[in-house]
């Protein structure tokens, strides 16, 4: 099961893969979509570059975020180490003079997501109707980052949404996990999770996820996702090592990221190594809106193929009537994974669902 609560203390629980029922934990910013604006290719060097975004969002604007592929040309080739920090930060100032600072965002060769696309509250809901002047600079030696598909978005602040998880990496299928953004860990085979999500309202979205003792990976994938092939599509993670760039505590990983609307996201928990043990997790999103887990991943490796369909048709019962499944698997395992629309069946509809979503 996964709860839901607003922090309104409204509570609503529905069905999904994978996960348990818990404690609504803690609460972040919320920011809502409202305007998206593209922008042009750029570089930016040892010079302080301003770019005007034009917005005409009618909404109070509280935050912004930022989306673009990082390349670099001169880059921090450190390991990440010295400097920890990432390379690029941002001024930004609203059209009535407000003002805003992202320290850091961007680029280091390690640490760094090449693709961005994140978010920043904190501004006293502006007007977002005029020119954002924004401000990129480089941190450090004179580096210089390569954006393109670059994109600007405009937020605005709303009750806060939150969805809790809880799973475990104590088994599961397994995989070498990337270790940060450009490499493979020599520390596996590991366990992982993953679900597979979309979101119902564009915005930022905050994903904390906790472990009991030791280190807590997360990856975040944007398209699809394959165990063998980990570096593409992947767009984000969280160093749950007490070493991120954010400052969290060993064992709990903190992701921020500005998600859209009509594409899926793979969020996959990993084992550390091999020769420690998988761990139960618990990760709190919050965002706009509750994710929307795809389900049918009965063995959660990321796929939606031939074993799943077979545990599928187990469970299929039709309409207003509980699942009878041969076990191993048990009616509660059918539910959890393959009641799409927690009508309490696994019926024709749910078929669909699991149609729409296969991969193979």
């Amino acid at each position: 099961m996964k709860r839901v609560c607003t922090n309104e203390k409204k509570l609503m629980l529905v069905g999904a893969m994978g996960c348990a029922m818990a404690l609504c934990a803690p609460v972040w910013a919320a920011e809502k979509l409202v305007e998206t604006i593209p922008g042009v290719d750029f570089q930016v060097g040892g010079t302080p570059i301003d770019i005007f975004v034009v917005g005409s969002a009618i909404e109070p604007i509280s935050g912004i975020g930022f989306t673009a592929d990082w390349t670099a040309i001169v880059a921090d080739v450190e390991n990440g180490l010295n400097p920890f920090a990432l390379d690029l930060t941002i001024d930004l100032t609203a059209p009535t003079g407000e003002t805003l600072n992202w320290n850091p965002i961007g680029g280091d060769v390690t640490i760094a997501d090449y693709p961005l696309q994140d978010f920043k509250p904190g501004l006293p809901d502006v007007s977002g109707v005029g020119s954002f002047t924004w401000r990129f600079s480089s941190v450090g030696p004179p580096w210089i980052a390569g954006l393109s598909n670059v994109s600007f978005q405009l937020t605005t602040q709303v009750p806060d949404v939150v969805t809790v998880l809880n799973g475990s990496v104590q088994t599961g299928p397994q995989w070498d996990r990337p270790f940060f953004i450009e490499g493979i860990s020599g520390l596996g085979p590991v366990n992982y999770h993953v679900i597979r999500f979309r979101v119902p309202v564009g915005g930022g979205y905050t994903f904390h996820s906790i472990v009991p003792t030791g280190n807590n990976f997360n990856y975040i994938y944007r398209g699809s996702f394959d165990p063998l092939d980990q570096l593409t599509n992947l767009f984000d993670y969280g160093l749950g090592n007490g070493f991120g760039q954010n400052g969290t505590p060993q064992g709990t990983s903190l992701i921020e990221a500005m998600l859209f609307e009509g594409v899926d996201y793979y969020y996959v928990t990993s084992q550390w190594a091999s020769f420690t043990p998988g761990q139960t997790f618990v990760t709190t999103i919050t965002g706009p809106a509750a994710i929307d887990i795809v389900l049918g991943d009965f063995d959660g490796d990321g796929d939606w193929d031939l074993d799943d369909y077979a545990v599928m048709t187990d469970c299929l019962a039709g309409p207003n009537t509980p699942p009878t499944p041969p076990g191993p698997v048990t009616p509660a395992q059918c539910l959890d994974n393959f009641d799409s629309d927690a009508d309490g069946d696994v019926d024709l509809d749910d078929y669909q669902s699991f149609a729409e979503a296969f991969t193979g």
